[in-house]
């Protein structure tokens, strides 16, 4: 009788969630349960607000330079210069493709990462890691595809003013920018597909157990043999930069503007190499040297992860090649004046500035985005500064620093690659047209003034976070 007291009292183990195969309604239990957990909770409306506007940002950024690249490559107003326009736009394409990939990554990663600490509470629940998974991939996708088509109806708005444009001596119209329903319909599923994989593989770098979530994570390597071996590969593109003249003489014309499109893009790949152990070697130097709690957190923030650090500004750039090469273009198109056949060169003008404001868009919302999935990391960090005593503007200026800093160095890269790689042009347009020094000061300061406004967007996040428990 002993024996069958002492069995009934023991508590009986959590039933484990059905598994989707089992029975008709495990689906809408699994469905109701995402719902559930989705919610803010402590972490703020800004969880969610800013992957959602950051998928609209891709998709409509997408949308606009798709439908202009459509444009330039079909519009029969091109004339004879049909090819050189389909040149130019396909390299604007590719120059926003790749912040465009990073931003919707940055989002799709954010919409995982704010739930983490829910995926403990389902493991409790009895649900299976493949359960898991499916819940954490199917928010991330909902969020991804609900931005997608806000951002898509966005474009469809915007069309009439991206139609005023001024292309081919007047507004190109907005008919012309169309982009097309196919191009549409894949650039809606293209965002979603990049959402469902990025949250796939996110949470492979996470192991979940019933008693919480644990990141893998690995010492940082020093890359030192990689600075050296970029910092060659860089002086190298240079010299083959500085005698392309005698290059390009034995090379057909599209086999000249080939080569020259591929020294400009192994350039930025690698400044964008040598980014990452330029700033973990940075973030020692300032941990080991502090002089305040701020310093000391970001140091040691940017040494462990420089590569986050380096890929959240990494568009500036981007931004920053553009602004010397296409700054110059425009100080000579200036000096060219009214002469006849100045269309193409006031076209070129225009799509410079259309792909700069299109960089500065995607800077701000990567950086807002990506501070977001930070601030959502280092929760347990935030929350133990706080019960400490730090001062939440002292918190705030060690964040400042994590992003003002690889800011710095990505500016001065992308720069210092432009001169390089069109130093006559950019030496006779300084002497005869001050113009360019004036795009180029203007670039920087849209482009630091956005980021800085992009960390404002987190703090609410953060002031959520302290205001919660650790756990």
């Amino acid at each position: 009788m002993s024996v069958v007291v002492a069995t009934g009292s023991l508590p009986q183990p959590p039933t484990p969630l059905a598994r989707a195969t089992e029975t008709p309604g495990s689906v809408r239990r699994v469905a109701a349960l995402t719902v559930l957990l989705s919610r803010p909770a402590r972490q703020g409306s800004a969880a969610i607000v800013l992957p959602l506007v950051a998928f609209a940002v891709t998709t409509m950024l997408m949308l606009i330079v798709a439908g202009g690249t459509r444009m330039f490559l079909t519009d029969p107003r091109t004339g004879q210069m049909a090819f050189l326009y389909g040149v130019l736009s396909v390299l604007a394409l590719i120059l926003l493709a790749v912040p465009t990939a990073t931003l919707g990554a940055a989002a799709a990663r954010l919409s995982s990462r704010r739930r983490n600490d829910r995926l403990s509470t389902l493991r409790l629940l009895g649900a299976t890691n493949t359960e898991v998974g499916a819940m954490a991939v199917g928010e991330a996708s909902a969020v991804a595809f609900a931005g997608a088509l806000v951002g898509a109806a966005a474009y469809g708005i915007a069309l009439p003013l991206v139609g005023l444009l001024p292309f081919f001596g007047g507004p190109v119209g907005a008919a012309a920018v169309w982009a097309g329903w196919p191009i549409v319909l894949a650039v809606i599923l293209g965002v979603g597909l990049i959402a469902t994989v990025s949250a796939a593989a996110s949470l492979r770098r996470v192991r979940l157990t019933p008693l919480g979530v644990r990141r893998r994570t690995e010492a940082p390597p020093r890359r030192t043999r990689t600075l050296v071996i970029s910092g060659i590969a860089i002086v190298a593109v240079g010299t083959i930069v500085a005698q392309f003249s005698s290059v390009s003489a034995v090379l057909a014309p599209a086999a000249s503007i080939a080569l020259l499109l591929a020294l400009f893009a192994g350039a930025l790949a690698l400044v964008n190499l040598i980014g990452t152990p330029i700033v973990a070697a940075r973030g020692r130097s300032m941990a080991r040297r502090a002089r305040t709690a701020a310093q000391l957190i970001a140091g040691r923030e940017l040494a462990a992860h420089a590569p986050t650090a380096w890929r959240r500004v990494s568009s500036i750039a981007m931004i920053s090649f553009i602004a010397v090469v296409g700054g110059s273009g425009i100080a000579l198109t200036e000096i060219a004046g009214d002469e006849p056949g100045m269309t193409l060169f006031a076209d070129i003008r225009t799509g410079v500035l259309v792909t700069l404001g299109a960089g500065f868009v995607l800077l701000a919302a990567s950086v807002g985005v990506s501070q977001a999935a930070s601030v959502l990391d280092d929760r347990e960090l935030i929350v133990g500064l706080d019960r400490l005593g730090m001062e939440p503007a002292e918190l705030a200026r060690a964040r400042r620093i994590t992003v003002m800093l690889p800011l710095r160095w990505a500016a001065a890269g992308g720069a210092v690659v432009g001169v390089a790689l069109a130093l006559p042009v950019v030496g006779i347009s300084l002497v005869v047209a001050p113009l360019t020094m004036a795009v180029i000061a203007a670039t920087f300061v849209a482009g630091f003034g956005a980021v800085a406004l992009a960390l404002l967007a987190s703090r609410p996040l953060v002031t959520a976070i302290r205001r919660g428990p650790a756990g």
